[in-house]
């Protein structure tokens, strides 16, 4: 028996924009996912205000989705 391959290529489609979320690495609190990175700042500096804490992280994030691009070529229906 011979093998056979195939190859299918990938292609990723965003969902959102970049979000932000403002962390404490003190307590392990956060604020909400937020569009502005100037809110999560401030979220972070009231918190500090608050507790006493001292330590953050900020991350941004997007949201993608990964969707074959040659699907029908395949005869696979396309990915939605």
């Amino acid at each position: 028996m011979r093998a056979r391959y195939r190859f299918a290529e990938w292609a990723l489609a965003a969902h959102s924009e970049v979000r932000f979320i403002g962390e404490c690495l003190d307590c392990g609190e956060r604020c909400v996912d937020t569009e502005s990175a100037d809110d999560a700042q401030g979220w972070c500096l009231k918190h500090a205000g608050l507790t006493g804490d001292r330590r953050f992280e900020m991350k941004g994030f997007q949201l993608f989705t990964a969707y074959l691009t040659n699907a029908a070529a395949d005869g696979a229906p396309p990915a939605t």
